[in-house]
């Protein structure tokens, strides 16, 4: 007796609650180099003369009716200006009325188009920050830490912790790093022999932190595609396999240097507008900022830290 098959009762559509879409959910720069709203898309922010709050020139030993020792402060400035990142998506009417649920064209293309608006922000603080002579110190290591017999990152590390506490007198308590370098250094053998009574296994970020001494570590897991749209992805890490010691302050103050600011007007906004002679809606996005380096002795840079 013949029975409805299930192509017979069913017609194949989109399924109403999952879409598949990937983006980058790692995006690092804002911990890196902390926000700084301003009203102005350029203008000059101001710099104490380092050296001046190191002096020892108070008088211990005053004597009755003297006057105490005077000095002052230098104080210099530095321009900035920022650049705007902007990104727009087409939704055609024809698009927008034949989707099936669970799409959203306009809610879908300003997500999209946020997305490359963040990605140009995270490789243009990775091309800041990541980047030889700009820094206190360029160390190249004798011995690279994926070179697990030979190498000693906690010494390295060391030796750039104190580096910049004698340049600036700030403890520096972040160390940023590439996705690449973070592999090597959670399973290197130093490191692990550290925890090997309480711990088996890889390490975790903090545990990594601990062993090389820094308050924090920051692992750059942000992925971009090189390859033109149409083409085949190919992936790479933006972050590459450098690390970076920095001081970086918890909360932006005149008075509290910090390895690097990202200087912002407003935030990442997103605009639609009409365009009839195509018959469709555009969905604009657009942040103004910059990441600067303002203080680069607070910075102590490893470049190709990892084979």
């Amino acid at each position: 007796m013949p029975q409805p098959t299930v192509s017979d009762v069913h017609i194949d559509r989109a399924i109403r609650n999952v879409a598949i879409r990937y983006s980058n959910t790692l995006f690092i720069a804002d911990v890196v180099a902390p926000q700084v709203n301003v009203q102005k898309e350029s203008d000059k922010y101001f710099k104490f003369t380092k050296g001046d709050w190191f002096r020892d020139d108070a008088d211990d030993d005053r004597a009755p009716g003297t006057r105490a020792p005077r000095g002052g402060f230098g104080l210099e400035n530095e321009t900035y200006s920022l650049y705007e990142a902007a990104f727009a998506s087409p939704v055609p009417d024809r698009v927008r009325d034949n989707a099936d649920d669970p799409l959203r064209p306009w809610e879908d293309a300003a997500r999209f188009a946020s997305q490359m608006v963040l990605m140009r922000r995270e490789r243009r603080c990775a091309g800041t920050m990541f980047v030889s002579s700009t820094w206190g110190t360029d160390k190249t290591v004798t011995n690279q830490w994926s070179d697990f017999t030979n190498s000693d990152p906690a010494s390295d590390i060391a030796t750039g912790i104190d580096t910049i506490i004698q340049n600036t007198g700030q403890l520096p308590n972040v160390l940023v790093m590439g996705r690449e370098v973070y592999t090597q250094l959670r399973q290197h053998p130093d490191g692990l022999d550290r925890y090997k009574h309480t711990q088996s296994g890889i390490m975790t970020p903090e545990m990594v932190a601990a062993w090389l001494g820094v308050e924090r570590i920051i692992v750059g897991n942000a992925i971009r595609n090189s390859a033109n749209e149409g083409q085949t992805a190919t992936m790479a890490y933006i972050w590459g396999k450098h690390a970076l010691l920095l001081y970086v302050t918890g909360a932006p103050s005149i008075s509290e240097p910090s390895a690097a600011y990202t200087f912002q007007r407003g935030g990442l906004t997103t605009k639609r507008w009409r365009e009839e002679a195509e018959a469709q809606d555009v969905v604009e996005a657009t942040l103004m900022a910059r990441t600067i380096r303002t203080a680069t002795d607070c910075g102590y840079y490893f470049p190709s830290v990892v084979a």
